[in-house]
This record gives structure tokens, C-alpha cells and sequence, in this order.
């Protein structure tokens, strides 16, 4: 890897057609219409590399009731630290996470940095697990096949047990 500056290089990333429609397929995701960073990579340690920014998206995604379109704005802070793999320590007892820590340093395996996978990482991570169309709602009462109120799973079980209890 190329040494940085002390101060960081600023490197600007913005996908074009292509690479959002690779994206999307990526993704499972209808469009990936604009996807941008800013980020700074700077020195971590003595060997590793900081790289801090954002990421910014228009996205549409499929409504988890209906599967219309829903659009979606992503904007995901990135923070992640780099260290070559045989510097970082590993611990092979049990360990405690405290969400109030920085994330421990990610091995830096060969030395190369992919950025753009760092940055389409954080836009999966961005983006609404369970995207929904406005008003769409879901209630597991109703059915599609009408208005009749579905069978209890329990009614076979009774039926059974009534049958039973004649003989």
C-alpha cells in the first residue's frame, strides 16, 4: 500500500449508470439511481489507515407489504480502521462488546484497500430492512381469498379430539 499524507488524501467517488445498475443487481434492489462518497483515508497507527466520510444514495426499493416502489434516501456515516492482519491481536477468549467503543481495527489482508467495497457496504448497511409504501400496513387476519376469518390452527386439533371422545 502507498504511504498517505499526514493530513489524509480526500478521495471522491460517484457511480455512474453502470456501476449503480451492478449495484442494484448486487443489492437485490429495483434502482440504485446516484451513489456518492466523500471520504478522507488518512494514517492509523504507524501501519494502518483510517477511512471516515459519507456515503449518499437514492435508492428504490420494494415495499415488504405490497412490493410497490419505495424511494429512499441513504446517508451513512463511514469510521473504519485498517491494520495489516499479523498486527492486530486476536484473543481467543470471550469477548465483551461495549457499543460505547470504537470498533476494534478490521485486518488489512494484502496490503490493497478496496474503497468501493467499503463504500457499497455501508450503503447495504444504510438502507431499510423492512421498506414500506406510505399507508401500507399488514395484519395477518386477512386473507386474500375473502372476507372469512381463517381457520385456527387448533380447530383441526379439536375436531380430532371431539372425534375421539365418542367412541
Amino acid at each position: 500500500m502507498q504511504a498517505l499524507p499526514a493530513r489524509g488524501t480526500a478521495v471522491n467517488i460517484v457511480a455512474n449508470d453502470e456501476e449503480c445498475a451492478a449495484l442494484a443487481r448486487d443489492l437485490d434492489l429495483p434502482a440504485v439511481h446516484s451513489l456518492s462518497a466523500e471520504l478522507l483515508l488518512s494514517p492509523f497507527c504507524k501501519t494502518g489507515v483510517r477511512v471516515a466520510g459519507r456515503v449518499r444514495a437514492k435508492v428504490t426499493q420494494s415495499c415488504v407489504v405490497t412490493l410497490e416502489p419505495v424511494e429512499e434516501t441513504v446517508d451513512e456515516a463511514i469510521d473504519i480502521r485498517f491494520l495489516p492482519a499479523d498486527e492486530i491481536e486476536t484473543v481467543s477468549e470471550e469477548i465483551e462488546v461495549d457499543p460505547e467503543t470504537e470498533d476494534p481495527p478490521e485486518p488489512l489482508e494484502t496490503g490493497d484497500l478496496d474503497v468501493g467495497q467499503i463504500v457499497a457496504e455501508h450503503l447495504a448497511l444504510g438502507l431499510d430492512p423492512y421498506p414500506r409504501a406510505p399507508g401500507a400496513t399488514f395484519d395477518p387476519r386477512i386473507e386474500d381469498a375473502g372476507d372469512e376469518e381463517p381457520e385456527s390452527p387448533f380447530a383441526k386439533l379439536r375436531a380430532l379430539k371431539g372425534e375421539g371422545q365418542g367412541e
